[in-house]
């Protein structure tokens, strides 16, 4: 592909995307007890459900839209200025995922806070992709890309763990959980053998993100909407092919963010975002989009109100009818939709919530109030 591009303008279906996106986060992150709703439940290790898509498809728009905002300074001499920018941005957001992590309490604790998270992973591969971009090529792009998936798998498979051996691809005795824990104790990671946005599972994360990299310098490229809309369609069926053939020998799993899980999870979101940009941008059938783009253009603020929320849900507690101690959230779950068998008044205050965070989000956009960094 040669880099002739054209000029930027907002993309619809981008935003419709980010929305669909960030209503999927809310929609699993707040399951009203401890009974999911099946299809919402994240693999207990191998495997991959529609819960496990939500942070690569985040981290898949990153890398796209970084492109879009990048591109005019790609060719500039003096990148400093662009270069600050980049820094800061990750630095706050990287700060927002440490206030997010002590929020509502703001104690911090060094023996036991998490450094880890969302927004901070985001915030590192968000860095380290602009740099990529900034100063290489397509070609060097995808070659990194394909480096650092096949880097991975081998580190994880064929270089022995200390103390385990190779291909230790569990909880307790892969390379991720052994330098997780060589850096932090177990009281600073969410899975107290591991973290699943921990260390070393961040290098694969930024391959995720480079897959959006390139996708946004096809969205910039000279040729046809229908040709680049072909070309995601193809290279996502290439990417489910390679991910599932993988799959035999280094198993799909989230938590490790295995060389197997960005091909198919990047797949998806290709495949996902091309179905977006068909219907939208090149069939023009947009109407039923506006719930989604309004979420979408606000979906910085989306994610952390709706993680503030939650959290200060977590925080109070109340007495429940079989005479145990539940937080608010079982509290207004038992009461609004006790009537339901326990999977479905979860999925019930999910989509109440998201009712919730809609109403927000459109008074936001109707006051043209963006929230961004």
């Amino acid at each position: 592909m040669s880099a002739i591009l054209v000029p930027t303008k907002r993309i619809l279906s981008l935003d419709v995307f980010r929305g669909l996106t960030i209503v999927l986060m809310i929609l699993v992150n707040s399951q009203g007890n401890q009974y999911a709703y099946p299809i919402l439940e994240h693999a207990q290790w191998n495997g991959c459900t529609l819960a496990d898509l939500v942070f690569p498809f985040f981290l898949f728009i990153v890398g796209l839209t970084s492109v879009i905002s990048l591109n005019k300074s790609k060719g500039l001499h003096d990148k400093s200025e662009i270069y600050r920018g980049v820094f800061k941005r990750s630095i706050l957001l990287f700060v927002l995922g440490l206030i997010l992590n002590i929020f509502p309490h703001f104690t911090i604790d060094i023996h036991t806070i998490r450094v880890y998270g969302v927004l901070q992973r985001i915030a590192v591969c968000y860095l380290i992709c602009s740099f990529i971009y900034l100063n290489t090529t397509i070609k060097a792009q995808s070659l990194i890309f394909l480096g650092i998936l096949w880097g991975y798998w081998f580190v994880m498979t064929l270089v022995p763990v200390p103390g385990y051996g190779t291909n230790q691809l569990t909880m307790d005795a892969s390379w991720v959980s052994y330098l997780d824990q060589l850096i932090f104790s177990k009281y600073h990671l969410l899975a107290k053998t591991y973290d699943p946005e921990g260390f070393f599972s961040t290098l694969p994360s930024v391959a995720t993100t480079l897959s959006g990299v390139l996708t946004g310098s096809l969205l910039l490229h000279s040729m046809s909407s229908q040709k680049k809309c072909f070309v995601m369609f193809l290279v996502g069926g290439i990417f489910l092919l390679l991910g599932w053939i993988w799959d035999f020998s280094f198993p799909i799993n989230k938590n490790l963010w295995s060389s197997s899980f960005v091909l198919w999870s990047s797949g998806l979101a290709l495949i996902t975002f091309a179905f977006c940009y068909l219907i939208i941008d090149i069939l023009n059938y947009t109407q039923w989009a506006l719930p989604l783009k309004i979420f979408g253009m606000n979906a910085l603020f989306a994610f952390i109100f709706h993680v503030m929320l939650l959290k200060l849900q977590f925080a109070a507690h109340f007495g429940l009818s079989d005479g145990t101690s539940g937080n608010l959230k079982s509290k207004i779950t038992e009461t609004l939709f006790g009537m339901y068998s326990s999977s479905n008044a979860a999925l019930f205050y999910s989509l109440t919530f998201i009712l919730l965070n809609f109403l927000v989000v459109s008074y936001l956009y109707k006051r043209k109030i963006f929230i961004k960094i």
